[in-house]
């Protein structure tokens, strides 16, 4: 379902589906669009400032629920839902995409290797040439500038958004990459799920014009300036375009953990998923993979919760991999995988 019958009732019919037009500003649209549903995912984002209307209504229709939401309050709030989901035999699971549910898988895999957990640094590098949608823009632009509370060192301190830039070694053909400070579920959740003492989320664009543009822009808005950033999405989109033909499809999400090891000694392991073509594969993949086992099995766990801890790295791989999305280790001394051709 979608606001717009044309473009909506074409991309159904291309995957065998039928359309149904919904706005989530009307309540009697949005019921009429879940009813008789027995999953839906909400895709319609921004979803920063957001209420939980959309999971509402599927509790209400008797729907399972989940989202591809990546605005911290929004994912870490989604458990004020959980009596309700539970009276239903309903799941509600909220941030089904990169962040939590796919880092959150990400680290989880390294666990065995550590008797403790330091800290934990994500980082997104996506291709220039992947696809972007007003609404991801909208959803950097939220935070641009604004402060951001991060667990550093055992304690919540304040940065502000795509500050505190710095270089990461994404593995290669993605290589070296310039990221900065984002505002994530990540930073909420992961400190006391994994018992972390700093946990750090950065992203950052293939072209360099465009990282120092929005650095420009979060200087700007701190001095007060450039409100109402997020509005303004669509003609960032438009702008961005103007650039697509450059830069490359290649993208990484990476983790690097750091810790003790079973024998105390310090200890570093990295997880990366790097993309050959398909960007928006990974992101779509934790919703897709837990759609189809709630269709098989049934919904792994019932209530409302963040999408954290029913989908393993080896599920999202398994329907990343034929994707052209591969999963590239690595430790002290650098990534073990060198290219798609040592996929593992």
């Amino acid at each position: 379902m979608g606001r717009d019958p044309k473009a909506g009732a074409e991309y159904a019919s291309s995957i065998g589906a039928d359309f149904q037009a919904a706005d989530l500003a009307d309540s009697e649209s949005l019921a009429r669009a879940v009813a008789g549903a027995h999953v839906v995912i909400h895709a319609a984002g921004p979803f920063q400032g957001s209420d939980y209307r959309v999971a509402e209504a599927c509790i209400a229709a008797g729907a399972h629920y989940l989202d591809l939401a990546d605005a911290r309050d929004f994912v870490a709030g989604i458990g004020a839902l959980d009596s309700r989901a539970r009276a239903k035999g309903l799941l509600v699971a909220s941030g089904a995409s990169s962040v939590p549910a796919v880092t959150h898988a990400m680290v989880a895999a390294t666990l065995p290797e550590f008797n403790r957990v330091d800290a934990i640094h994500i980082a997104l590098a996506p291709g220039n040439k992947n696809p972007r949608g007003s609404s991801t823009i909208a959803a950097i632009l939220s935070y641009l500038g604004r402060p951001i509370k991060v667990f550093e060192e055992g304690r919540w301190i304040e940065r502000f958004g795509w500050d505190g830039a710095h270089a990461r070694n994404f593995p290669p053909p993605v290589g070296r990459r310039r990221v900065h400070a984002c505002d994530v579920p990540d930073l909420a959740l992961f400190p006391e799920v994994f018992g972390a003492r700093t946990v750090r989320f950065s992203a950052g664009l293939e072209l360099e014009i465009f990282n120092r543009a929005l650095s420009a822009f979060a200087w700007l808005r701190r001095r007060g300036r450039l409100e109402n950033l997020p509005r303004r999405a669509s003609s960032f989109r438009r702008l961005s375009l103007l650039l697509y033909a450059f830069g490359s499809r290649n993208g990484a999400l990476s983790v690097w953990v750091e810790g003790a090891g079973p024998d105390g000694a310090a200890r570093l392991r990295s997880i990366a998923l790097v993309t050959d073509d398909d960007g928006p594969a990974t992101p779509s993949a934790p919703a897709t993979v837990l759609t189809r086992k709630i269709l098989d099995q049934g919904p792994p766990r019932i209530g409302a919760f963040p999408c954290m801890g029913i989908l393993s790295l080896d599920e999202l791989t398994a329907h990343l991999r034929p994707l052209g999305v591969w999963c590239a280790r690595g430790n002290e001394n650098g990534w073990h995988t060198a290219g798609p051709m040592a996929r593992s």
